[in-house]
Parts: C-alpha cells; structure tokens; sequence
C-alpha cells in the first residue's frame, strides 16, 4: 500500500507540476514538451511515471500525445480559467450515460486502430495491458486502465476523436456521481474479468480485425455497465452493439 500511495503521489505531482508549466507558457502553443527520457531525468523518477503523468494530462485535454513523435501542448491548455469554468459548470453526466458514451465511441476507435495502428501502436497497448494486469489494485490501476484506453485511441490516429475519448475519461473521474458508485464496490472479483477483457482487445488489435477489436472493446464497456448496475442496485435495458447498418451511416 505504501507503494502504491508514493507512485500515485508521484505521478500526480509530477502531473501538477508540468501543467503548471504549461500555463506559466513555459511551453508555447503547439510545442513539444521534453522527451519522456528527459522528463524522468529532471523529475529523478521512473518513466513509467513519467508516463502516467503525460496520460492525465492527456485526458485533462493539456496536452496531445503523438505516438513517435512527441508530446504537444494543447489550445485548450491556454484556454483562460474562466472558460474553464463555465465548460465545468453544466450538469454531470450520469455514470450509465456516460459509458454508454464510451462505449459507443471507444468501439469505433478500436476498429479504427485496428485498421490504422502502427507497430509502435500496438507495442504501446500491449504494455499498457501488461502494466494494469501486474499492477496493485487502487489508484495505480485505475491510471493503467486509463492508459490502456488512452493507447488505443491514439492509435486509431485521429486526434479529434482521441480528444473526444479524452474528454470523457476527464468528465468520469471528475463527476461526484462516478466517485459515490465506484467507492461502494465491494466485490473485487470482476477485477480479472476486465484483465481478461483488455487481453481480448489486445488480440484483436494485434490480428488487426476491425470486427473483432469492434466487438471486444463493445463487450468490455458492457461488462462494465453490467457490473456497475449490479453494484448500484438499478434495473438496464441490456445493451448490443450497434446495428452494423447504423455504423455505415
């Protein structure tokens, strides 16, 4: 647990830090920040970290990260604190709503990185699933889970939809609703479930099947869904994917 408190510290300062930078102008618009190798050397930690840092920043929407190319400051990054606010200020999205989001963008991401990944892509994910598999459970899983997701947006090599998914991982760990429904789970046996799910995912993209990496993350987000109503005692109708006519359109 000691461990896994001091990484979490880490990686959130480190986080803070950087993003304080970025809003000081440190870094100009559109620039590249420093190498991840740099970044471990001046924060003397690990690059895994190092890491983790960049992807919430990531889903902070700061900065974009360009798979063998670099790590770029966002517009949104030097968007004034008021506009900030007035984007937070709307309504939450309920739990179920939003990984009905998710689950609907996420899917046609995998089979976009599926068809579009590089091998630096598909490298990057399958560490990302290797990270959360050995990882404690708590808030460092929670950022390798992230990460993974992250990774495979990324490789479907569309920053606009990638900034959408980012978007929607910041709205979740940023909504009070979330947090209250996560923090009564007590059964932790679904934990392997997700593991294996992931490593379905995983295959898929690596077999670079469009369907099957479709159908593999739409499964994943479902059993999620599944899970969570069980955990807050709500009645859904049961979800499919969507109709392949619609996905056309």
């Amino acid at each position: 647990m000691a461990t896994e408190d001091r990484d979490r510290r880490f990686y959130q300062v480190i986080g803070e830090s950087l993003s304080e930078r970025i809003r000081a102008r440190e870094f100009s618009l559109g620039g590249r920040l420093p190498p991840e190798r740099e970044l471990a050397e001046a924060y003397n930690v690990g690059r895994t970290v190092i890491r983790d840092a960049l992807v919430m920043l990531e889903v902070k929407g700061l900065v974009e990260i360009r798979q063998g190319s670099g790590i770029y400051v966002t517009r949104r990054a030097y968007e004034s604190a008021t506009e900030d606010n007035t984007v937070e200020m709307r309504p939450p999205a309920g739990p179920f709503e939003l990984l009905q989001a998710r689950q609907w963008l996420e899917s046609q991401m995998a089979r976009l990185a599926a068809l579009n990944a590089t091998e630096a892509d598909l490298a990057a994910i399958r560490e990302a699933c290797d990270d959360h598999r050995t990882a404690a459970w708590g808030e460092a899983k929670e950022s390798m889970d992230i990460r993974f997701h992250m990774a495979i947006a990324r490789a479907a090599q569309n920053s606009e939809l990638t900034a959408l998914v980012a978007q929607l991982w910041h709205r979740r760990d940023n909504n009070p609703m979330w947090r209250s429904l996560h923090g009564r789970i007590k059964d932790t046996t679904y934990r392997q479930r997700w593991v294996q799910d992931h490593e379905a995912i995983v295959s898929a993209l690596t077999r670079r099947d469009p369907e099957a990496s479709y159908v593999a993350m739409w499964s994943h987000i479902e059993n999620v869904k599944n899970f969570l109503m069980t955990a807050a005692d709500v009645e859904d109708d049961a979800a499919t994917p969507i109709d392949r006519k619609d996905q056309a359109s």
